[in-house]
Order: structure tokens, then C-alpha cells, then sequence
């Protein structure tokens, strides 16, 4: 993927995450996690809190993020690279 093309899959992304926010309910299956290890799902969920500024509330416990601020994150890290 190009870097203009990152920046349009953002883009999209932004759009869909403020789309999605004013849905009553945000949750996300498990199933969006097919493939993953539970590793990489913990070191997922903990970048998004040290994206979102709440590292704080990080818990290994309870890995769940909203479908709204997933696309969020997804499109920082597409504009960053990271």
C-alpha cells in the first residue's frame, strides 16, 4: 500500500469511526481477533490505550475496544506508520 493510499484508507476510516460512535452499541466480537495470539491482541489493546492517553487503563484482563475507537486508531497508525 502507497502512502496515498494510506492516507485515503484513514480517511475512511475517520469517516466510518464517526459513523459508527453514534450507534448505541460499540461493542466488537472476539471474532475480529481471528488469528490472533493473545499476545498480540494484548500489545494491540495496550498501544490503544497509550495512543488514546490512558495507559492507566490498560488491562490485560478485559481486552475489549469500542468498533469506533478501533477505526480511530487504526487510521493514526496508517497516517504515522506505526
Amino acid at each position: 500500500m502507497n502512502k496515498k493510499e494510506k492516507i485515503l484508507a484513514a480517511k475512511m476510516l475517520e469517516m466510518a469511526s464517526d459513523e459508527f460512535s453514534n450507534h448505541g452499541c460499540n461493542d466488537v466480537e472476539d471474532s475480529v481477533y481471528e488469528g490472533w495470539t493473545l499476545e498480540e491482541r494484548k500489545q494491540f489493546v495496550n498501544e490503544f490505550y497509550e495512543w488514546s492517553g490512558y495507559p492507566e487503563h490498560f488491562n490485560e484482563q478485559y481486552l475489549h475496544i469500542g468498533d469506533s475507537t478501533i477505526m480511530s486508531f487504526l487510521a493514526y497508525k496508517l497516517q504515522t506508520d506505526k
